[in-house]
């Protein structure tokens, strides 16, 4: 019962962000068909999978699969696409302009638009990656910068 409550105020707070910006609801549309153009539900999902993936890699083996268990219950509960879309539409209806939505909803239709959704995903992936694999390779800088800057203190 609770929950519902929580829900209900998430709306009503989303309504009063929204026409404190004064978004309209056509604008708020456009950036909808964006998301969707974008195929931002299967991105996100997906990033979320990568994202956790690289996380419990860092877990003992042993305690792996409960954490991935443990997380993912998290993330439905509390960052799940379905809870998060709505805001993500506010959020590109402020950075950019109706138009701006619209014009970009076009171009994810487009051939080329279609492929860079494709190869999102392994971008991510690798580039994540990359960044890790330049951490790792400089640990040991990294721990001494540490322990220098806490030495400060």
């Amino acid at each position: 019962m609770k929950l519902k409550y929580f829900f209900a105020a998430a709306a009503m707070f989303l309504c009063v962000s929204v026409k404190a910006q004064n978004i309209t609801p056509s604008h708020l549309k456009a950036a909808d068909d964006l998301l969707t153009a974008a195929r931002a539900d299967t991105l996100y999902k997906q990033n979320m999978a990568t994202m956790l993936n690289q996380a419990s890699g860092r877990i003992p083996e042993a305690q792996r699969a409960k954490f991935v268990t443990v997380m993912n219950a998290f993330m439905a509960k509390y960052i799940s696409w379905e809870l998060l879309k709505d805001q993500m539409a506010v959020l590109y209806a402020k950075e950019f302009t109706e138009k701006e939505l619209k014009d970009l909803t076009a171009f994810y239709n487009t051939p080329l638009g279609k492929k860079l959704n494709s190869k999102q995903p392994i971008l991510l992936q690798k580039g994540a990656e990359m960044g890790q694999l330049a951490v790792q390779s400089h640990q040991s800088e990294l721990e001494k910068m540490m322990q220098d800057a806490f030495k400060e203190q």
